[in-house]
């Protein structure tokens, strides 16, 4: 297989907004662009799992650095607001084996 390169490794998921209540989430790069805006049940599961930090979603926060900072997927309606949560996940370090970075589900 293939080495991962920097950036591959980069494109892979740090952060998800999560709605505990749908279970809806969705992915974000280290520099919060989005990834994708329904992740898998599989990536979800895998962020509770290896979650390094969460905290809840702040709406002005997010106002703040729109658009350019973590962009909102469709489903993020204002009602959904209150309930949001933002989780980081663990990641292995930039020189841990490529079998820890392809462990994150990538989407």
């Amino acid at each position: 297989m293939k080495p991962l390169s920097y950036l591959e490794k980069t494109q892979r998921p740090y952060s998800l907004l999560y709605d505990p209540q749908t279970g809806r989430a969705a992915a974000y790069t280290s520099n919060h662009q989005l990834i994708v805006e329904e992740a898998t049940e599989k990536l979800v599961q895998y962020a509770l799992a290896h979650q390094q930090n969460e905290k809840a979603f702040d709406p002005a926060m997010q106002a703040e650095g729109a658009p350019r900072w973590r962009p909102l997927p469709a489903w993020a309606t204002p009602d959904t607001h209150g309930r949001l949560k933002l989780i980081w996940l663990q990641r292995p370090d930039g020189d841990a084996p490529d079998e820890e970075w392809r462990a994150i589900p990538p989407r």
